[in-house]
């Protein structure tokens, strides 16, 4: 049977190598032989896209042999399988008994390791964190870099900034290769701005605009924030200059954000015809990207509003409620409506009043 199934197997005939290894385990599951079986059995089930069946060989094998002490590298490699068939479920399931089962294993901080990353790939953030931390604390952990990694990216997308750039920083001295450091600097930059230290990320910034990151969308995005900062100090003609820079080099998601804020500081500025002129260029050069496409409709409205042309505003936003895809525009468009509704109610009453309040002082005279 053995000698049969790795023929089979050399062939890639894997069903009759899983029926000759499997009858193995059926009909000799205490001969010396038949743990034998296990990894290959594994292996071609795996090939034969039939790996959920191993864990039944398994049992079996354990049942007839309740005391057998050499099984750590099968269960082992029975839970990371199921790890990269994206079973996550099973994967935590596995293990964790492989946890319980081998407590002194040299192979434990792995298993834990994947046990969190099961957790993370089903965005099970809370109980991901505490295993991730539990990881990072241990120095001689081959993978160091990646859990640190991870605990600054669930950090920061918890909201936990403070928490965040101390791990980006440990990242950023952890780092094996560009693509890690360049995380870690991107999530420094990141996390610095939402904490409104803003000259702390233009430091970051700057770092990647002349270290260079993994790919041109990562030069894009430091040059956009350059621009955030400055935006967000009040210092307009200097954002201004970012976001043009910006716009020179990228026709992505970052300069569909850069070519926005240039238009809401014209707008801002009062120069409402230069502002919609911008977003009629976003509208067009920048299509592909929905959010930004839907946000440059809305200003649009605010600019008609400003320069008090009502019925383009009006019919602006009632495009967007009727026609628009993304809910949120179509919601943030229906409140617009609303508010000019509410407004030009106001302004009636105010008028109504004033009307009133003369014709009263005229029948009094």
């Amino acid at each position: 049977y053995m000698r049969r199934a790795s023929g089979y197997y050399n062939l890639k005939q894997f069903d009759k190598t899983i029926a000759d290894y499997s009858a193995v385990i059926r009909q000799f599951p205490n001969h010396p032989v038949a743990q034998d079986v296990l990894l290959p059995l594994q292996d071609a089930l795996s090939l034969a896209g039939r790996a959920s069946e191993f864990e039944t060989y398994m049992t079996q094998f354990k049942r007839a042999n309740p005391d057998n002490k050499g099984l750590e590298v099968i269960e082992f490699e029975t839970a990371k399988n199921a790890f990269f068939d994206q079973q996550y479920p099973t994967a935590v399931i596995t293990f964790n008994t492989f946890i319980n089962t081998y407590p002194q294993s040299a192979r434990l901080q792995e298993a834990r390791y994947y046990v969190a990353e099961s957790y993370y790939r089903m965005k099970d953030f809370s109980k991901a964190l505490p295993v991730y931390e539990e990881l990072s604390q241990d120095k001689n952990f081959n993978m160091g870099s990646r859990v640190v990694g991870r605990l600054a990216e669930i950090q920061f997308q918890q909201g936990d900034y403070p928490a965040a750039v101390t791990s980006f920083h440990r990242l950023e001295r952890l780092a094996t290769n560009k693509t890690e450091q360049y995380n870690a600097w991107t999530g420094l930059m990141e996390s610095f701005f939402l904490l409104s230290q803003y000259d702390s990320s233009d430091v970051y910034a700057r770092i990647i605009l002349e270290r260079g990151g993994v790919d041109a969308g990562g030069q894009n995005k430091a040059s956009l924030y350059l621009g955030k900062s400055a935006f967000a100090r009040g210092d307009f003609e200097g954002a201004q200059d970012e976001f043009l820079n910006t716009l020179n080099s990228a026709q992505d998601e970052y300069g569909a954000e850069a070519k926005y804020k240039l238009a809401e500081i014209f707008y801002l500025q009062k120069q409402y015809k230069k502002s919609y002129e911008t977003l009629v260029s976003l509208t067009e050069d920048f299509a592909a990207y929905e959010s930004w496409v839907g946000q440059a409709y809305l200003l649009m409205a605010d600019n008609f509003v400003a320069m008090d042309q009502l019925f383009q505003a009006r019919a602006t936003l009632q495009s967007l409620v009727d026609n628009f895809p993304s809910q949120s525009v179509k919601d943030a468009a229906a409140a617009r409506l609303r508010e000019i509704d509410r407004a030009e109610a106001e302004k009636k009453s105010m008028l109504e009043a004033d009307t009133l309040q003369t014709d009263t002082v005229d029948t009094n005279r």
